[in-house]
């Protein structure tokens, strides 16, 4: 009796056409893993920037009481420009990004929060002090008051 030569086993076509995926997803996947490695500069910068844009958008919808929405924009515009220009200080980034990253997740800032966004760029580039924006006095009258100032004026006139 002669033995004829068993045929190889090899992988069925469906078992193929999976390894082969799998193998592309991984190089794809090392590939995107090394380019935000080496790139993760300009992605914090780009975080910060889609921040301080939603930030300033949020403001011109609806405006905090207490915060001129035109020199914070200023403020805004010169920390951005500064902060691409710059090399990113990973310890100041972080504290900085910390402080602000939850504001915005409300859709709605209050004057805290937009104090906080403004001492925080101020605190990683120090030399923009001179773009902080000065708070706004919002003078509240009570109706006693108000009562009182007509009533002398009432009298002065007769």
């Amino acid at each position: 009796m002669t033995e004829q030569p068993q045929p190889k086993k090899r992988m069925s076509k469906g078992c193929m056409v999976g390894m082969i995926v799998a193998g592309v997803l991984l190089i794809m996947f090392i590939a995107a893993a090394v380019t935000c490695w080496l790139k993760k500069d300009d992605l914090a910068k780009f975080g910060a920037v889609t921040l301080l844009d939603g930030v300033k958008s949020t403001l011109a919808q609806e405006p905090v009481a207490g915060l001129d929405t035109a020199q914070f924009n200023a403020l805004a515009d010169a920390f951005k420009l500064k902060l691409n220009e710059s090399e990113l200080d990973y310890e100041k980034y972080q504290v900085f990004f910390q402080s602000i990253q939850t504001i915005p997740s409300d859709e709605k800032i209050d004057e805290d929060e937009a104090w906080i966004i403004v001492d925080g760029m101020i605190e990683y580039f120090p030399d923009l002090e001179d773009y902080r924006p000065e708070p706004m006095i919002q003078e509240s009258f009570d109706s006693e008051s108000m009562d009182e100032s007509e009533d002398s004026v009432e009298e002065s006139t007769e």
